[in-house]
Order: structure tokens, then C-alpha cells, then sequence
């Protein structure tokens, strides 16, 4: 009987001492949770195949579902919008048009952001923006009369539902000739220019926005006109230069407004597919949740197109210049210790150009802390279907692509005297501790996340990209 006693305890204690012991071994390895898993019967009854790299922990398809819903630092928040737009009375009969806006998709997109905040000032409503799409067989040719509806580059659903929320007193209209009684207008539309009431504003834009609207009233009442039902007045908004200070309705409006925009969706698709092959090639910690995934590739906008040097000539812009435009993203990657070099140019020539400067920069210099840099462009990391895809796209459509990826780079450097890169480093700007744009350094805009090269000096006009574009 003691034997059999003995049996059946040790029947019992061996068991729970071998528990006890992987338990604990378990734990102090990290394992506590699977154990635990184990022990309570909740473990899955099915394995899975593990991820090909710890870097890698999402399936493809569900890496550009997650990387496409982030275009912005956060989600739209309406409430500074509507804050905005419960300051002016709207009235009926009265409704503004952004017709041929024209530009890169910088430009475009902010043109028809200040063309919607004057309609605000004007308490009207609006109709969908337009543009003149780029001559493609001459870069700088951008003032065409081939006029091309937002989707050629925007979201039409996405920012009739955001306007419809942020602005609920603002009615909008696909066409013009969809407003109430407009067959029975008031004459010809009345064209108008955004600073026409202050044409003598200093560069750094209108001094006096918030008399807009009483200085639109006056001049309304000058060509005998009022906005009524049955009588609509409309208003031809002209494009001028980058006149409005946009920080004039508060930090929390200039962070939202924007995002009444949303590029194309297939453009921000591809934008994620490139994501993933920058992930999976190179095996880089980028995380598709997020905004801007920390040490991962670095961002290189290179402006040296052929219409960027007839607009901006050598002899007179700095960065105009190769070699200065080189040198500078140079030292910035250095400063990163990325090596990972994503690249948008409008001329791949330039691109080819640039990878040599680097390379030959890093061997002249056995200080370099960069050793080696891949050098790449979304042609070099879209699977054929989707360059066919890409080919079938415009200039400015391909753009697009750049610029998403561009927002999301660990590290960000472009030019002063283009919009896109201003519009990308100003958007990042959202997520900095600073709240001004140069804190750790003396470039135009320096944070953690992005750089503007060069200093005012280098640019002979700049002033309006520094308070003129909305991010």
C-alpha cells in the first residue's frame, strides 16, 4: 500500500514540477504569454506560417490597405473648419468658380484650397475646381486651354464629403449651370483676383485678410449687382500667386484644411505597393500605420527638370545648380546614416546622375558615415503590371505617386522655390515638437523630419512658400 502511495504521488508531483519549471524558464525568456496560452486552452488548434522577416509582419494586401488610409498626419478634424466658416453669413444667389488652375500639383492643389477659402470669405457657394492640365510634350507649358475635372488628380467624393462637413453652410455644385436659376444670372460672370483689394501686399502675402469680405461686398455693390435666389451672381476667381497667409485662421485650421483634398486612389495604391517593395527589398522597419516610420529610406526631391531650370536659371537660384542641389542632399543623408535613398525627379537622367554623385562622394570621403546607398524610384520598385499601370499616367498624375511616398520617408530634403516639396515638409511639420519651421538649423524650414535647403540668401524670392501654402 505505502508503495502505491508513493506512485501515485509522484504520479502528481513529477508532472506539476516540469510545469513549474518551463513556466518559469518560459517566462524569463519572454514566453510567459504563450505559456499561459497553453495552459488555459486558449491556443489556436491551427499554425501559420511565420513571417518572412521580423521587419515584415504584414501580408502584402493588407500592408496597402493600411498604408493607403494614411495620407495625412491624423484624420481630418472638422472642427477648426467649421469654426472658420461660422464666421461669415452665407447667402443664396451668390456662387464662386476655380476654373484653369494651373501648376504641379503643389501649385494646383493649393490654388484651389485659397480659391475655396475666398469663397468662404464671400459666403457663396462653389462649384468643383478644374485645371489646365500640362502641355506633355513641353514641361512649362503648364497655362493650357485643355481644361481637365478634379479627378484628373483629386478625390470628387472625398472632398464633396469633407466640404459637406467641415462647411455645412456652403452649398457645392459639380457644374456651374447645376445652381438654382442660373440661366436667369446676372450677366457675364465677374472675374476677380484673390489680392485684387490689396494689390500692394507685401510678399509675404495679404495684410488685411479678414477685410475680404467687406471689401468683396463694396466692390459687388460698384458693378451693381446683388447675389439674390432667382438672380445668382457669378463670381470667376482668377489664379494669382501665392498671395494668402494661411496662418491668418489659426495653427488648428491651417492642419486641417487641406485635407478636404485626397489624391487619387489608385495613385495612393501604387504609392503603397512602392512602400512595400522599399519594405520587403531592403528590408526596412517600415510600418504602413503610421505617418513616418523612423529609420527606414530616406527622401530625395530633386528639382532640376527643364521647366524648373527656364523658371528658376542657374545664374541667378543657387539650387538651381546640380552640384549645389547634390551636395546639400548629401549632407543631409550623412547627417540621417540612411542608406536607402528614395528618389523623385521628373528626369531620370538627373536621378542616374545624382546615384553617381553619392557614390563617388561617399568613396572621396573615408569619413562618410553613409558607406553605401541604394539608390531607387518608384520605376525601380513597381512590378511590370503596375509601370504599365504608372505609363498610362500623366506627368503630373506620376507625381502623385512620388509625393505620398515622399510624406512618409524617415528623412525628407527638397528645394525652396518648389511647391512640392514645401507642400510634403509642411505636412510633416504637423507631427514636429517645434512649432516654428527653422529650430535646428538656419535652412528655411528644418524639424526633425524634413529640410528646406539653403537660407532666405539663397533663393531671390521665397517669402510666399514660407506663409502662402497650406500644408
Amino acid at each position: 500500500m505505502v508503495a502505491k502511495d508513493v506512485r501515485e504521488r509522484l504520479a502528481i508531483i513529477i508532472p506539476l514540477t516540469l510545469a513549474f519549471f518551463f513556466a518559469w524558464s518560459f517566462r524569463l525568456f519572454g514566453f510567459r504569454d504563450a505559456v499561459l496560452a497553453v495552459l488555459s486552452g486558449d491556443a489556436p488548434t491551427t499554425t501559420t506560417s511565420p513571417p518572412t522577416s521580423s521587419l515584415n509582419p504584414f501580408g502584402e494586401a493588407a500592408f496597402i490597405q493600411q498604408a493607403m488610409a494614411v495620407e495625412f498626419p491624423a484624420p481630418i478634424d472638422y472642427g477648426p473648419i467649421q469654426e472658420v466658416c461660422s464666421r461669415t453669413p452665407f447667402r443664396e444667389g451668390l456662387v464662386f468658380t476655380c476654373e484653369g488652375q494651373h501648376g504641379g500639383i503643389g501649385m494646383l492643389r493649393n490654388q484651389m484650397l485659397k480659391c475655396i477659402r475666398y469663397a468662404i470669405h464671400g459666403g457663396g457657394a462653389i462649384v468643383i475646381p478644374s485645371m489646365a492640365v500640362r502641355n506633355k510634350n513641353d514641361l512649362k507649358d503648364i497655362e493650357t486651354a485643355t481644361e481637365m475635372p478634379l479627378d484628373y488628380l483629386l478625390e470628387r467624393a472625398t472632398f464633396k464629403k469633407h466640404l459637406a462637413a467641415g462647411c455645412p453652410q456652403m452649398r457645392v455644385f459639380d457644374r456651374v449651370e447645376d445652381v438654382p436659376f442660373y440661366s436667369q444670372r446676372h450677366g457675364v460672370p465677374l472675374q476677380l483676383l484673390g489680392d485684387q483689394f490689396e494689390p500692394n501686399h507685401p510678399r509675404t502675402g495679404l495684410e488685411h485678410p479678414r477685410d475680404w469680405r467687406r471689401n468683396f461686398d463694396a466692390w459687388l455693390q460698384k458693378q451693381s449687382v446683388h447675389p439674390e435666389k432667382q438672380k445668382p451672381v457669378h463670381i470667376q476667381m482668377e489664379q494669382s500667386f501665392l498671395e494668402y497667409p494661411v496662418r491668418d485662421d489659426g495653427d488648428a485650421f491651417v492642419h486641417e484644411f487641406g485635407k478636404i483634398l485626397s489624391f487619387r486612389n489608385d495613385t495612393r495604391e501604387l504609392a503603397a505597393k512602392v512602400l512595400y517593395a522599399l519594405r520587403t527589398r531592403f528590408e526596412l522597419p517600415i510600418d504602413p500605420t503610421v505617418a513616418i516610420s523612423p529609420n527606414s529610406y530616406y527622401g530625395a526631391h530633386l528639382r532640376l527638370e527643364s521647366d524648373a531650370i527656364w523658371a528658376w536659371p542657374p545664374e541667378q537660384w543657387r539650387f538651381s545648380r546640380m552640384k549645389d542641389q547634390f551636395e546639400e542632399q548629401f549632407r543631409h543623408l550623412e547627417e540621417t546614416g540612411l542608406s536607402t535613398v528614395f528618389v523623385a525627379s521628373g528626369n531620370q537622367t538627373v536621378v542616374h546622375l545624382f546615384a553617381t554623385y553619392l557614390r563617388q562622394r561617399i568613396a572621396s570621403d573615408l569619413t562618410a558615415r553613409v558607406r553605401h546607398v541604394d539608390v531607387v524610384t518608384k520605376y525601380d520598385l513597381l512590378s511590370e503590371s503596375d509601370l504599365q499601370r504608372l505609363s498610362a499616367m500623366t506627368f503630373d498624375q506620376q507625381a502623385l505617386v512620388d509625393f505620398l511616398v515622399m510624406f512618409k520617408a524617415s528623412a525628407f530634403m527638397g528645394v525652396a522655390f518648389s511647391s512640392f516639396p514645401w507642400n510634403v515638409a509642411l505636412r510633416r511639420h504637423e507631427l514636429s515638437k517645434y512649432s516654428a519651421y527653422a529650430n535646428e538649423g538656419s535652412d528655411l524650414l528644418r524639424d526633425e523630419y524634413s529640410v528646406i535647403m539653403g537660407m532666405a540668401a539663397d533663393y531671390p524670392y521665397v517669402d510666399s512658400f514660407v506663409t502662402s501654402i497650406w500644408p
